[in-house]
């Protein structure tokens, strides 16, 4: 059974709670919630009462602590605690790596400060990475194009997996959505962490270079009828670049003609939302940089894996990540719900995304639920305008409760 051990110094609060029954969970999480507005210590609260009934609040401060008890004992909804059965779900999780959208100012800031581990990936990246990772992560600023910004997603990404595998989670397979590819063929062994880096930079700047003027959107239709109104748009080009869900699809290509055919479905009251990035990846608008990515990549001498990676490109081949399989990553359709099925059928029942922010868990929650998969887990390491180490212990909290083992909770010093 996976284990998740105290975490580093200055960390947020974990309050984890075990027992037999619903009512005890509520009756131990007001007991502690009283005890601390009395000026109780944190680090006493939590109870492990022999049972599969969990909860596990996580905050920043005893406020918050007090806040998430409070609520949950009231039965009021709050990011700040999650409940469950330890059903053995979090035995076996995939961890699943998004690509360009996830970014916010400010991701990133709390996490180099917060981990060693952490630390110590972004700052070997610093070096390995155009325009550096530590600065603009520390100042929140910088240009919103796949070369600036792409990097720093994928630099989020790996620190953030390997704060995971530090603390003794292992996933059962990896999946990758474009760019998360990388950071997946990384953690599953393909890669050494300078020859991912090598890919990023080379895959997100050849995308630069292919040209703005590309738009890509989200489509509430199955890739099939999006593909046959693509097939007739007519002044341009427009192709489907991702099936992210059974009914949730990516289009992309020519401005003006991705836009008319995003009016039309529009009026026709077709759920649409435009992707904020200026380029069309997975479109014939790259085809003339792929030619220099294969040769830029000609030397990568990719390892065998080892852990399972599900192929986005291919979910039914062995993906090898050389530069030709990066080639088919920027050109290729995503097929993301394809390979999420592929991990269904291996039985797996719960999804850890790994990236600043979630974009990828409606997707993985549509497509389950078209498998008809039952009570699956779905959790992310980060979420927009909070603190990494806060997001992270949300998840943890998550894993133990469909079933994850963790050692008590711990505070460092201050």
């Amino acid at each position: 059974m996976p284990s998740i051990r105290a975490t580093v110094a200055n960390s947020p609060y974990l309050l984890l709670y075990s027992a037999a029954d619903p009512t005890e969970l509520v009756e131990a999480a007001r007991a502690d919630a009283d005890a601390m507005r009395a000026g109780g210590d944190p680090a006493a609260a939590g109870s492990r009462r022999p049972g599969r009934r969990r909860l596990a609040v996580a905050a920043s401060d005893r406020d918050g602590l007090v806040e998430g008890l409070s609520f949950f004992a009231d039965g009021l909804a709050s990011t700040r605690w999650v409940t469950g059965y330890a059903d053995g779900v979090a035995d076996r999780v995939a961890w699943c790596f998004g690509g360009h959208g996830s970014q916010w100012p400010g991701m990133g800031r709390a996490l180099a400060a917060w981990s060693p581990v952490a630390a110590e990936v972004l700052t070997e990246l610093d070096g390995l990475l155009p325009g550096g990772v530590l600065h603009p992560l520390r100042e929140g600023l910088w240009p919103d194009i796949p070369a600036s910004t792409q990097p720093l997603i994928f630099a989020i990404q790996v620190a953030l997996a390997r704060w995971l595998w530090a603390e003794g989670l292992r996933p059962a397979v990896v999946i990758g959505h474009s760019l998360g590819e990388v950071a997946a063929a990384h953690i599953a062994g393909a890669l050494s962490l300078r020859e991912a880096a090598l890919v990023v930079r080379t895959r997100s700047r050849l995308l630069d270079a292919a040209g703005p003027g590309g738009v890509m959107a989200t489509v509430g239709l199955d890739s099939g009828e999006v593909a046959a109104r693509c097939a007739r748009v007519v002044g341009g080009t427009v192709v489907v670049a991702a099936h992210s869900a059974p009914r949730e699809t990516v289009v992309t290509g020519d401005e003006r003609a991705t836009n008319s055919l995003i009016a039309d479905l529009e009026r026709e009251g077709v759920r649409c939302r435009t992707i904020r990035i200026n380029a069309a990846s997975h479109s014939p608008r790259v085809d003339p940089v792929l030619p220099e990515l294969r040769a830029e990549l000609a030397d990568l001498a990719p390892a065998p894996t080892h852990t399972p990676w599900l192929s986005t490109v291919d979910p039914l081949g062995s993906p090898r990540a050389d530069a030709d399989y990066w080639a088919r990553n920027l050109r290729q359709p995503v097929l993301f719900t394809e390979a999420v099925s592929s991990a269904a059928c291996e039985g797996i029942r719960a999804y850890l995304e790994i990236g600043p922010h979630p974009v990828l868990v409606k997707p993985i929650r549509d497509t389950l639920h078209a498998d008809g998969v039952q009570a699956p887990l779905l959790a992310g390491t980060g979420h927009r305008g909070t603190p990494e180490p806060v997001a992270l212990s949300r998840a943890l909290g998550a894993l133990y409760c469909r079933g994850a083992d963790t050692a008590p909770s711990e505070r460092g010093s201050e």
